[in-house]
């Protein structure tokens, strides 16, 4: 019999998750051969029904696994991850979901006006997916009551992390993208089965249930080809970052990030780091889910190749959609992100 039980256990509440550690001490052999549970078997399941979670999940110390075991019809499997976690530092962050999209702020007023229009847009499209729609902000550089309030109205959860700061990099990074190695964070929110990172310079005008859901054939990111000096390139643009979160993964990549043997485009922050890591290991996922503006002003044949009303998400790299201007070089783009809510 499995004995699963303890003297002693720690029950720790996370969101809709209760890790509950157990010694192998407390079922008695009585108990075992009988199926009788013992007292405090009991006194334990006592405690689980009046705790208020969706799923439970059991550490068996004596067989070293894990198992969830599902509320609805009390199914028992495996589970891969034996730690669902966040880095989040505020206590009232509650995920709800499996899958995510987040983006993430600094307290630059136009990009805050830019992430109202994409939480919109999200939540407008984006129907047939239950999602939780985040925003990564610092702690050091917490956004305005005000802002924190307009960004909930629309339906963004806040996660406020610690800033990832390599100090062999300070001086070496572009000054606006010195803050974004704290994208990092999204690999360790194991929380989600799935994570979709977006800039906040992104317009996203239709649905991308597609893209939450796409395999990534093994890979580890799904982003797309970039641009660079008006021509293709073999690296990928992060503006759209499709990923599955794991410690493993995010332990790797802090491991990387403070070794100073090793090298990338420092200029381009979090994306020289990660074109460095992942240059074998990326899945292409299409230029409608991060059709990047340069194409339209250096690869135009390419661009009018597609309907501009098949593009789920518009990268507005060569010029920030709050600056656009529907007679301007970009006009039709422009007036995408103008006439959204």
């Amino acid at each position: 019999a499995r004995a699963i039980i303890s003297n002693s256990f720690s029950c720790i509440e996370k969101q809709n998750i209760i890790m509950v550690d157990l010694s192998r001490k407390s079922l008695n052999s009585r108990g075992a051969e009988s199926g009788q549970l013992s007292f405090p078997i009991k006194l334990t399941m006592a405690f689980l029904c009046f705790c208020s979670v969706s799923n439970i999940i059991y550490h068996t110390s004596f067989f070293g696994d894990y198992e969830e075991i599902n509320k609805d019809d009390g199914s028992m499997h495996k589970i891969d991850s034996i730690q669902l976690s966040h880095h989040c530092v505020n206590d009232d962050f509650q995920p709800k979901h499996k899958v995510s999209i987040w983006t993430m702020l600094n307290d630059n007023p136009a990009y805050i006006k830019s992430a109202l229009k994409l939480g919109r847009a999200l939540k407008k499209h984006t129907v047939d997916t239950e999602f939780d729609l985040i925003v990564m902000t610092l702690e050091t550089k917490p956004l305005s009551n005000d802002s924190m309030r307009d960004l909930a109205n629309v339906g963004f959860i806040n996660c406020a992390v610690s800033p990832i700061r390599p100090t062999h990099l300070e001086g070496k990074t572009r000054k606006d993208l010195q803050e974004k190695f704290g994208v990092l964070h999204v690999f360790a929110m194991t929380v989600y089965d799935t994570a979709l990172f977006i800039d906040a310079d992104t317009f996203v005008q239709g649905p991308i249930d597609d893209l939450l859901n796409m395999d990534l054939e093994g890979k580890t990111i799904g982003v797309t080809k970039d641009i660079r000096a008006r021509k293709w390139v073999d690296t990928f643009n992060t503006g759209v970052m499709l990923l599955h979160p794991a410690l493993s993964t995010y332990d790797k990549l802090i491991e990387l990030l403070m070794d100073e043997n090793f090298e990338f485009e420092y200029i381009m922050s979090d994306q020289g780091f990660l074109n460095a890591v992942y240059k074998d290991d990326w899945h292409e996922i299409g230029f409608l889910y991060n059709a990047n503006l340069a194409l339209y002003r250096f690869q135009r044949d390419f661009w009018d190749q597609h309907k501009l009303e098949d593009i789920r998400i518009i990268h507005y790299t060569m010029q920030k959609p709050w600056r656009c201007n529907s007679k301007g070089p970009y006009g039709p783009i422009c007036q995408v992100w103008i006439d959204a809510e």
